[in-house]
């Protein structure tokens, strides 16, 4: 009598708990971070670039989709003091186009600091939550870092306007509400990832470094002669907050992840544009390119939300 009380009890309990299962839904295989749901808004249907977009992007996120296969892509970018990113383009048959029939390059010179080719998309919103920023990238057969022990690949800056948003090199924000950020993801000089960022609590006048790791005790490293699907994504905080996030993604998988910065001390600080660029650091010639070099990029991508790698070469 005791048994079949028992199982009187426990049957519909367990037949409950196999219900809930079967009807949960199936989680989406996805390395990213989850978003907050004040960050799940609904956004236009339009974007800048190509009007094609790549397979498996969601429109009404997308800011910016390139893939480089129109002979006047620059006209559709959207730019401030700078240009749209490329010095040129190579067409197939060439291993340094990744998809399609053209990729953009940015040409490094011999004893130069900065690129021809690097370039910037002003969004006509400025963002003010989260952006998600990928391309593929591929360095020359060869490609070398010299001396330099820093070349900043790409970035997201934020400022009250965009005038603000350039300059600020070695200079840590103050508490002024008016002060903006910045955070690139770069390779030094073993070509290991990692964040150069600038918020109000950095250690010094110079951005903090927070390095990527594809595990514990292994760096994430890029070389020459293949492509990478490289992802940044910067969340502000909460105005005077230490909420904000940065977070970096190669080949789709999480390699870094930094949490409780404060990049803004007001609302009216945000995102204002994206870089990208292959600027070796340093104050010396010395640490500039060692010899004319170039690094190609392809399938660029701005969103609102995560953006993930293509499956496949097209």
């Amino acid at each position: 009598m005791k048994k079949l009380m028992f199982l009187a009890i426990i049957l519909p309990l367990l037949v409950s708990c196999a219900k809930y299962e079967i009807n949960e839904p199936p989680l989406k295989k996805s390395v990213y971070l989850p978003l907050a749901p004040s960050e799940t808004k609904s956004h236009s249907v339009t974007w800048g670039g190509s009007p094609t977009l790549e397979p498996g992007l969601n429109p009404k996120d997308i800011l910016l989709f390139e893939d480089f296969e129109d002979d006047h892509y620059r006209k559709r970018w959207r730019v401030h003091w700078n240009e749209p990113v490329g010095a040129g383009t190579v067409e197939r048959p060439s291993k340094y186009v990744f998809a399609g029939n053209r990729s953009a390059y940015l040409e490094n010179k011999a004893e130069k600091h900065e690129a021809d080719g690097a370039g910037e998309y002003v969004p006509e919103i400025p963002i003010d939550d989260v952006a998600y920023f990928r391309l593929y990238l591929r360095m020359q057969d060869g490609f070398s870092t010299g001396t330099s022990d820093q070349v900043k690949l790409m970035a997201i800056r934020g400022a009250v306007d965009i005038e603000n948003s350039y300059g600020g090199a070695g200079e840590a924000p103050g508490e002024s509400d008016m002060d903006g950020f910045s955070a690139d993801l770069c390779i030094d000089g073993a070509r290991n990832l990692h964040f150069y960022y600038y918020h109000f609590d950095q250690a010094g006048g110079w951005g903090d470094i927070t390095y990527c790791k594809t595990s514990f005790f292994r760096g994430a490293t890029i070389s020459p002669g293949k492509w990478y699907c490289l992802e940044l994504m910067l969340r502000t905080n909460v105005p005077r907050q230490k909420n904000g996030q940065l977070s970096a993604w190669l080949d789709g998988k999480l390699i870094g992840h930094v949490a409780k910065i404060r990049f803004r001390n007001s609302e009216k600080v945000k995102i204002q544009r994206l870089a990208v660029y292959s600027y070796f650091g340093g104050s010396d010639y010395e640490d500039a390119s060692p010899k004319d070099q170039r690094i190609y990029v392809d399938n660029v991508v701005i969103s609102r939300s995560p953006i993930g790698c293509l499956v496949s070469n097209p």
